[in-house]
Formats: structure tokens, sequence, C-alpha cells
């Protein structure tokens, strides 16, 4: 933690001697692919040049999607209407070129 400290504080004061301007951005990324639209993956999808056809079988794999619960033992089925998958190899990147399109906004 504290070499990121440092490098944050030098990057600053580098900005100030050179009197350039600096913008420092922190997100918490706690929750992340659960927090995510799966609207917003397919529009970043779609603007960043991926093939359609690809992102129709990431839709098709999204369209009913649901979870099993079990409270009191009774197991109930529910919709997950957003969130990336967290066991599926590409919801990093899923999640990397969402990030990129809000930054490019």
């Amino acid at each position: 933690m504290m070499h990121h400290i440092h490098t944050i504080t030098r990057i600053i004061e580098v900005s100030r001697e050179y009197e350039r301007p600096f913008c420092l951005t922190f997100i918490d990324l706690q929750k992340a692919f659960d927090s995510i639209e799966i609207k917003a993956v397919m529009e970043s999808l779609d603007s960043q040049g991926t093939p359609t056809q690809y992102i129709k079988i990431r839709r098709e794999l999204y369209k009913n999607f649901t979870t099993k619960m079990s409270p009191f033992y009774n197991y109930i089925n529910v919709d997950v209407k957003r969130g990336v998958r967290q066991c599926d190899t590409i919801s990093p990147k899923l999640f990397t070129a969402t990030l990129e399109n809000v930054k490019l906004e």
C-alpha cells in the first residue's frame, strides 16, 4: 500500500513541477462483476467493433440467466438481471471493455 501512496504522491509532484493538469480517479471495484448491466456490456462490445455474431451469442448466454437459492431449505429460481458471470473466464474482459467504454464517453 505504501508503494502505491508514494507513486501517487510522486505523480502529483511531477505534474505540479511541469505545470501539467492531473486528474485522479479512485474506483471501488468490490462486487464489480455483480454491479455491471448486461445491456452496457453488449453496447460496449458493439461500439468497440466486436463482430455481431459474437455479441448475439453473448446475449443468448445471458438471456434467461437464473440462479438457484435455498432459503429455509426450499429451492427457488431467481432471475439475474445484472452482472456478468463470476466463473466465466471472459468476465474480466467484458468488465474491462465496459469500463473502457465508460471512460471514452
